[in-house]
């Protein structure tokens, strides 16, 4: 059984500027409360209840940029309340690469007081933004093999370790079936690196420039996730059988990436339980 409770979460205070040395004003990321809950559950013979704060926040910046996504360790943040009480979060998820970036922060075993006037979100998080879009050379394809693969560089499209902008060595794969059921090719093309990079997508065309008009989703994993060891996009496509042939694709991403530190201290009062929802 769980009860969540969502309080109206009023923010009193927040310090959030966020710019590095290198980045000039107009790169300036804020963020922003979006929302608290506090959720408490427990199973039938277990005696110790599990509690946790769940904490969203936003974050926004100025275009053209965009908040690509967060360094490796680069999130520090401590939840803590009126009452002198606080517990470092145990556990984040974040769609920082998103339109809409957010990052998810819960802590274990931990809610605010009852007595609690505000909670409070302190720490640092380190996020990679770039500046552009652009347009990488194009890698071809013949599909006379159901698997290929080309090494594509993307200018620019790195942030190096010294923290400067660089040139990233990256790997296209393209695998395709045909779909007995629908009659259309089932085409897959996944994009591997090293390092983070500004993803915004994949363009796929005919040598003579046309468009490829097949519909794709989109899935991306970082390092870490089942296993992997490198940042991993993937795009599956469902093509006519008269789309078969030579394809070349092209890579949209960022350039003129930075590493920005956020710096936030904010405050925010509870005022109320806003609502109750209860499920296993």
């Amino acid at each position: 059984m769980k009860l969540i409770s969502v309080f109206s979460a009023v923010c009193l205070s927040a310090n959030v500027p966020a710019r590095s040395g290198e980045v000039p004003p107009e790169k300036m990321v804020s963020a922003s409360l979006l929302s608290a809950a506090s959720e408490t559950s427990w199973e039938p013979g277990i005696k110790k209840t599990r509690k946790k704060f769940i904490v969203v926040l936003g974050f926004s910046i100025p275009a053209p940029g965009k908040i690509i996504g967060c360094r490796k360790d680069g999130i520090h943040l401590k939840i803590g309340d009126s009452s002198g009480a606080g517990s470092a979060s145990s556990d984040y998820r974040d769609s920082l690469g998103s339109s809409d970036p957010e990052l998810v922060m819960e802590t274990e075993h931990w809610v605010p007081s009852p007595a609690a006037r505000w909670v409070s979100v302190k720490g640092n998080v380190s996020l990679v933004t770039g500046e552009k879009e652009a347009l990488s050379e194009g890698a071809l394809f013949f599909m006379k093999e159901k698997k290929e693969e080309r090494p594509l560089v993307l200018k620019g499209g790195g942030l190096m370790d010294d923290g400067r902008p660089g040139d990233v060595k990256t790997t296209l794969n393209l695998k395709w079936s045909l779909n007995k059921s629908s009659g259309k090719i089932d085409l897959n093309v996944k994009l591997s690196s090293p390092r983070l990079l500004g993803v915004e997508g994949v363009t796929l065309m005919k040598p003579d420039g046309t468009p490829v008009m097949g519909r794709n989703w989109c899935t991306s994993q970082s390092p870490g996730s089942g296993g992997l060891s490198l940042w991993v996009w993937e795009w599956d496509y469902g093509l006519d059988p008269g789309e078969q042939g030579e394809i070349q694709v092209f890579v949209n991403y960022m350039t003129g990436l930075h590493q920005v530190d956020v710096p936030v201290d904010m405050k925010f009062g509870l005022s109320g339980m806003a609502g109750e929802t209860s499920g296993k």
